[in-house]
Parts: C-alpha cells; structure tokens; sequence
C-alpha cells in the first residue's frame, strides 16, 4: 500500500513537470532574453523613446497650428479678402438702356485693438507647443521610468527564485546521499524533490515576469538591447509641487488660449468693419454716354450686445472648465506627493528590520539543513526553514524594490528628469 501511495506521487511529480516544461519552451521560442550594453543611459532610452512614441506625431501638427496662428496676426486684414461684382440691366423692363456695373475688392478690417489680440493668441500657441513638448517629455520619463523599474524588479526576483531553487537542488542531493546510505527514508527523497518542483515552477513564474517586463520595454523603447545596470535616481528634497510642473504648465497654457478665445469669439460676433474699393460706370440711357466713377463704400456693425453675450457664453464656459482642470491637477499632484513620501518613509522604518529578519531566515536553513545531515532533525524543519528562507528574501527584495520605485514616481510626481 505505501509503494503504491510513492508511485502515485511519483507519477504525479512527473505530470507536473510534463505541464510546466513546454510553457518554458514556448517562451523561449517565443522571446529570447534581450543582450546588455553599457552604452545605453537614461537620457539616450529617453530619446529613442519619444522618437518612437506615437505621440511624436503631434508636434509638427501643433508646429504648424502655432505658426498659422502666428501668421494670421501678422496679417494686415482681418480675413480673406473678396471680389464683388455688381451689374444692372433694364433690359427685360423697360428697355431704355440704362446700365450700371461695379466691380471691386472688399477686404475685412481690424477692429480697434483685435490686430494685438491675434498676435498675442499666436504667441500663447506658440508658448502651448513649448509646454507641451515639455510635458509629453516628462510623460515617457515616467513610462520609461515604469519599464525599467519593472525589469528591473523582474530580473532581481528572478535571482532570488534562481537561490531559492539551488537551495532545493541542494537539500535533494542532501537527501539523496542520506538516502543511499540508509540514514533516512525514501519519503524523505520524496518530500524533497516535490520541494524542488514546487520551487522550479515559482522559478518559470519569475521568468515569464521578466518577458513580460521585457516585451513591454521593447514596445516602448523600439530597442533590442537594455542598459547593463540598473536605473538609480536620488530623490528630490521638496515637500510641494512646484508651479512650473510642466503638467501645470500645460494646462495654465490651455487657460491662457481659453481666455483668448474669449476674446475672439467675441470679436468674431460683433463683426468686423469692411471696406469695398473698385470701380462704378454707368449710363442713364442709349443715348448717353457712359460714365466711371470710383466705387468705395464702408461696412460698419454695431449693437447685438445680447447676440454676443450668447455667442460667448461657450467660450467662458471652457475658460471656467480649464481653470478647474488645472487646480484639481495640481491639488492631486500633491496629493500623490504626499502619499508616497509617507510611503516611503514607512518603507525607510521597515527595511532595516527585514534585512535583519532575512539574515536570521538565513542562519535558520543552514542551522537546520546541518541538524538534518547530522540525523539531529528530520527533513519537514528543513523544508520549512528553506520556505522561510525564501519569504524572507523576497519580502526583503520586494521592500528594496518598491523603495526605489517609489523615489522615481516621487520625482516623477515633481516633474524633474534623472
């Protein structure tokens, strides 16, 4: 009965392995771990990054709107100017000849003051292309930030699955030998390969998570390579974001076209001034001759308050909606400022204390995994010192990590770059 239970374990330790390996497989034909260089810091990963970003297609567009902007403002007239041509004929009436044709040009007017205006809603497109350049850069800082932090997360769990794993092999072999020399029962084997298979599936686990952090790298980057060393920043000593956050920037400068708009809409309801200049010939009959005279003639609106108000009544309403963008952006900045320096410093207290608890973690295995090759213990203390060991360390790596996540996403947050 016990040698048929040992078969059943056996053959399900096998079934195991048999579902576990060709995901392995699978993985490593479907993405190869990529090669390290030494030549690639953040400042180079940051610029491959925004030259691959889609995003990057904004900024001609948003160049070009700026300086159309700008043009229209340096215009002398208010608009495009236009051909009239005016002709009268009383020759399916009356019949006596009489003609009149006018035919001119008539161009749109400044209003008093508009000229200015326009000029300055160009420079404020001009300032909007220059805060957004800036804060799209600081926008994939933080997803190349993210990228690289998650590798880099990936690559040193993975170290601490690879450890944990030789220490399993090496409590087997342990076993093994105790075994063949009949100083510790066949369950003992047992218990300690099924050990072993539990630790290598936790190993493909922390595999497939360096592919995926990997994959999500090279989708961002564009790059087959990855810096060699790990991406380390030091934190920025200050307790509140800063007004010139280029996000805040951003959106101060969405205030300012707002505003404009206003100011644009308004001019566009109450109508600009026209001025028709061209040429009058005319003739009071067949008998007489025909006569030229100069056409000009002045086009001036007025009044309509109550239409304007109307008109620009959408536009206020924007202005108002930008002015709330910017002060709940900048009230949640601080908010998440605040957060993660009181996680970090939490984070700051504890390290110390997990080093300390990985280190007895530690002395416990190599404690109990002597006890165990001297017959002072059995194998299920070693099995638990090992798994404690293993806690212990990655609780320690996990701790370490987050620490350094959280001083880039503070500085992220500020609105600084490494």
């Amino acid at each position: 009965m016990k040698k048929t239970y040992i078969q059943r374990l056996t053959t399900l330790t096998i079934l195991v392995v048999l579902m576990t390996t060709p995901n392995l497989h699978a993985q490593e034909l479907d993405h190869a771990p990529l090669t390290t260089t030494q030549n690639l810091n953040f400042t180079t990963l940051l610029e491959q990054t925004l030259a691959h970003a889609p995003e990057a297609l904004e900024t001609e567009v948003r160049t070009e709107q700026a300086q159309a902007m700008v043009d229209v403002g340096e215009s002398w007239i208010a608009g495009r100017p236009s051909a009239q041509l005016d002709y009268i004929d009383d020759q399916m009436l009356s019949d006596l000849g009489e003609r009149e044709l006018t035919y001119g040009i008539t161009l749109p007017l400044w209003r008093s003051g508009e000229r200015n205006t326009m000029q300055a809603r160009g420079q404020q497109y001009n300032a909007q292309v220059a805060a957004w350049q800036e804060a799209f850069t600081l926008s994939m800082a933080g997803r190349l930030r993210q990228v690289l932090a998650d590798m880099q997360d990936a690559d040193t769990l993975l170290a601490t699955e690879q450890q944990a794993t030789a220490d399993a092999r090496q409590l087997l072999s342990i076993a093994e030998s105790l075994h063949s020399a009949g100083e510790t029962a066949r369950r003992d084997v047992l218990q300690a390969r099924t050990l072993l298979l539990a630790q290598q599936r936790n190993e493909l686990a922390a595999e497939a998570a360096r592919v995926d952090a990997e994959r999500n790298y090279q989708m961002l980057t564009g790059l087959t390579t990855r810096p060699a060393k790990p991406h380390v920043e030091i934190i920025q000593t200050t307790e509140e974001v800063s007004p010139e956050h280029p996000l805040l920037r951003l959106l101060r400068s969405d205030i300012d076209l707002a505003a404009a708009e206003i100011d644009k809409t308004e001019l566009d309801a109450l109508g600009s001034p026209t001025l028709s200049i061209g040429s009058r010939r005319q003739r009071a009959g067949n008998q007489n001759d025909y006569q030229d005279a100069l056409a000009l003639s002045v086009t001036i609106p007025f009044g309509g308050r109550a239409h304007v108000n109307a008109s620009t009544s959408s536009a206020r309403r924007n202005k108002v909606d930008a002015d709330v963008r910017y002060l709940n952006t900048y009230r949640e900045l601080n908010l998440q400022l605040h957060e993660v320096a009181h996680e970090l410093f939490t984070l700051n207290e504890s390290l110390p204390l997990s080093k300390e608890q990985a280190q007895l973690a530690r002395q416990q295995w190599e404690m109990a995994k002597t006890a165990f090759v001297t017959g002072e213990t059995d194998i299920s203390q070693v099995v638990i010192a090992l798994q404690q060991t293993r806690r212990s360390a990655r609780d320690l790596e996990v701790i370490t990590l987050r620490q350094a996540r959280l001083i880039t996403e503070f500085n992220q947050i500020v609105g600084v770059l490494p």
